[in-house]
């Protein structure tokens, strides 16, 4: 795995030593945005507001039904954010910059259903720690994110939630990786997962300590199918999971 990209001279447009400046700087930049923009309380809650003046005024008839979802919208907003921040901004980066096709930044399902059962065997220890962890008061505090006001809701709302890790999955294991892997080889997923297991500040202890393992299998595992699909399977069965056994701890 090493050898097949250390010692790249390029990265696409740029040399190896510019790729990871590049990468870096970019990946910077967007963990301060979602910080103090995209996870702002007070900026999801205008947005969601502004969502539903928007819907009345442009059809006056839907406005009830925009304000009795406001909370949806919110929760939405952060999903927007997510995708700006993890896809948008880095692939405008990875084209303009890079001179890449996203492709290249593992976003290829190379041999995805040949890898399925490894997948599913990943899953298997971590959907047996979630079943016990649902259980507990600090995880039920935690999850769900969102409780929707029926199936319809809910689903929506998973679904949107399921795309939130499909970005951070490209952002993470795709967008830095690649961009870091010709100048570091594997130690890319090292300098990966340090922001990553950061990103998880805030949420249940064992969930934080877990977030180090889980950001070094995946980001082995990307690099060596070249894929980002297998972390995005794993990762939305996981959290869907989490949601399914926390909502019916409620129950």
């Amino acid at each position: 795995m090493d050898a097949t990209f250390k010692g790249q001279a390029h990265v696409g447009a740029l040399t190896a030593r510019q790729a990871a400046i590049v990468t870096t700087a970019t990946a910077c930049c967007m963990l301060v945005a979602l910080r103090y923009v995209v996870m702002d309380s007070d900026v999801q809650a205008q947005l969601g507001r502004a969502f539903v003046h928007l819907v009345g005024a442009v059809v006056p008839a839907w406005h009830g039904w925009a304000q009795r979802h406001e909370s949806l919208w919110v929760h939405l907003t952060w999903i927007t954010g997510c995708i700006a921040v993890y896809v948008a901004a880095p692939a405008v980066v990875w084209t303009a910059l890079f001179r890449l096709p996203l492709r290249e930044a593992f976003l290829v399902p190379k041999d995805y259903l040949r890898h399925l059962p490894v997948y599913a065997l990943l899953f298997l220890p971590v959907g047996a720690v979630v079943a016990v962890a649902a259980h507990q008061p600090d995880f039920q505090l935690q999850y769900p994110f969102y409780a929707g006001r029926g199936w319809a809701d809910q689903l929506a709302w998973e679904f949107g939630y399921g795309l939130q890790f499909l970005a951070l999955e490209f952002f993470f294991r795709g967008f830095i990786l690649r961009g870091l892997s010709a100048e570091m080889g594997a130690s890319a997923v090292l300098a990966m997962a340090m922001p990553y297991c950061m990103l998880h500040y805030g949420k249940p202890l064992p969930e934080c300590v877990g977030s180090i393992l889980a950001g070094l299998v995946l980001g082995l595992l990307a690099m060596d199918t070249r894929s980002i699909w297998g972390g995005v399977t794993i990762h939305v069965a996981v959290a869907w999971s989490m949601d399914a056994l926390a909502l019916a701890a409620r129950a």
